[in-house]
């Protein structure tokens, strides 16, 4: 069968990674975490590694370098002024470095926006590797992002966040992904205890919601959602 993907989890989620039937792309968010997290690489656990905007005031692009240097992703990496009162001006210099980077090294990128989405979008424009919008929930419709061929994953809240089922709306199929964020983003937006052996169903339920708004059968989601992400990371 085909395999399930969660095309963005954290390290809340690694007790959920026996799960061999999903297809896991894993970030580091800070040098601090990023070793660990290149340990658990393997046929379906895909390492991503960046400086997230949370984390600017204690570290620095260049102590992320090295291991985003043994990853093939780059992410996730974005501005945010909403969950996060992080230096704006550290958060754009971080984002701008790792463009470039991922230019320079053709990788892709896993986007975090959150009240920013404006701003994101057009320092993207000027670069070609492929996009990642994670759980975009901003009621301002994705336009700028779509038009630029991004990728977006549809967050674990899809059935009672309307911005979310605006992106399954939206988006094209071809361009769609399934995520959790790790456990503790799918407990959050749940309101509810999540054991690891939930992640699969928290998944099948976004490709039902992808199937019903899309007019197509889950199976067909299913396959959809797992070839897009071997498109994503060119494979």
């Amino acid at each position: 069968m085909t395999p399930l993907v969660d095309a963005h989890a954290h390290f809340s989620s690694v007790e959920a990674l026996n799960a061999d039937e999903v297809v896991t792309l894993l970030c580091a968010t800070d040098p601090a975490e990023a070793p660990r997290i290149l340990s658990f690489a393997s046929d379906h656990v895909i390492p991503c590694c960046a400086l997230h905007p949370w984390k600017v005031d204690n570290y620095s692009v260049d102590q992320m370098l090295p291991f985003m240097g043994n990853c093939g992703i780059v992410g996730e990496i974005g501005l945010d002024n909403v969950w996060t009162d992080s230096d704006m001006t550290k958060q754009i210099k971080a984002l701008w470095a790792q463009l470039e980077y991922a230019q320079n090294h053709n990788k892709p990128v896993v986007l975090h926006t959150k009240g920013k989405e404006r701003e994101i979008a057009a320092m993207l424009r000027p670069y070609s590797m492929p996009k990642l919008v994670h759980w975009y929930s901003c009621d301002t419709p994705p336009v700028d992002y779509i038009e630029q061929d991004c990728y977006f994953t549809v967050g674990p809240d899809h059935a009672i966040n309307p911005a979310v089922s605006q992106v399954i709306r939206m988006v094209p199929l071809d361009r769609l992904l399934t995520e959790t964020d790790g456990l503790e983003a799918v407990e959050w937006a749940l309101d509810r205890k999540i054991r690891p052996e939930e992640i699969p169903s928290i998944l099948r339920s976004e490709l039902r919601s992808i199937a019903a708004i899309k007019g197509i059968t889950e199976e067909t989601a299913r396959a959809a959602v797992y070839e897009n992400l071997m498109r994503f990371l060119r494979r």
